[in-house]
């Protein structure tokens, strides 16, 4: 049965090196798009705000006081625009950066989730290999691993059990008794059994 798991925002950083350098490309290569459309528009509404004041002082029918209130109204909507550009840029790039992190997660965690394995492998500990997360990528390459990972341990555990069957052969013989040496093979067998036993857990 598969082991359920619950993704936490505390564990997202499993190879910083890898997810901080993706991550960061892909945020800098948006946010120097989004400066570049953000310049453009502050622009043309720069442009545009301008004029507008142009043609309000142009029309000398137009009151002082009111002249003045229209184009203070004018200058705050462009400075209005550049505040939403900017907070925009920013919001994009930190929600970006959130997004990346979590993205390369996917890929990560089956990486160092096998490192893991593979590590336990080298210490002689075939423990149970469970099923990566819902949303994981690497689906491939994990079962993959997972099916050799569980060929090694099925030799393990048939050779567990073969050598428990010639151990209890030899009790039920009663070889122990017959000379030191099979006593001495005999417990070295015990203690061979002993180790395997171990490894799986």
């Amino acid at each position: 049965m598969a082991r359920g798991y619950r993704r936490s925002w505390k564990n997202l950083l499993l190879d910083t090196e890898y997810q901080l350098e993706f991550t960061t490309l892909m945020v800098v290569t948006c946010a120097l798009f989004m400066a570049g459309l953000g310049w453009a528009v502050h622009k043309e509404a720069r442009t545009a705000t301008k004029t507008s004041v142009q043609d309000v002082q142009g029309q000398g029918l137009i009151e002082p006081d009111v002249a003045k209130a229209t184009i203070a109204s004018l200058e705050a909507r462009g400075r209005l625009l550049d505040g939403v550009l900017i907070g925009v840029g920013l919001a994009l790039s930190l929600g970006l950066f959130a997004y990346g992190i979590k993205m390369t997660h996917k890929v990560a965690g089956p990486l160092h989730k096998v490192a893991l394995y593979c590590d336990k492998v080298a210490a002689g500990k075939f423990d149970t290999v469970y099923n990566l997360r819902r949303g994981d990528q690497l689906v491939e390459f994990y079962e993959h691993f997972k099916q050799a990972h569980g060929a090694v341990r099925a030799r393990q555990e048939r050779d567990v059990a073969t050598l428990r069957a010639v151990v209890e052969a030899a009790e039920q013989g009663e070889l122990a008794e017959r000379s030191e040496e099979l006593a001495a093979r005999l417990e070295d067998l015990r203690t061979l059994l002993r180790a395997k036993e171990v490894t799986l857990g």
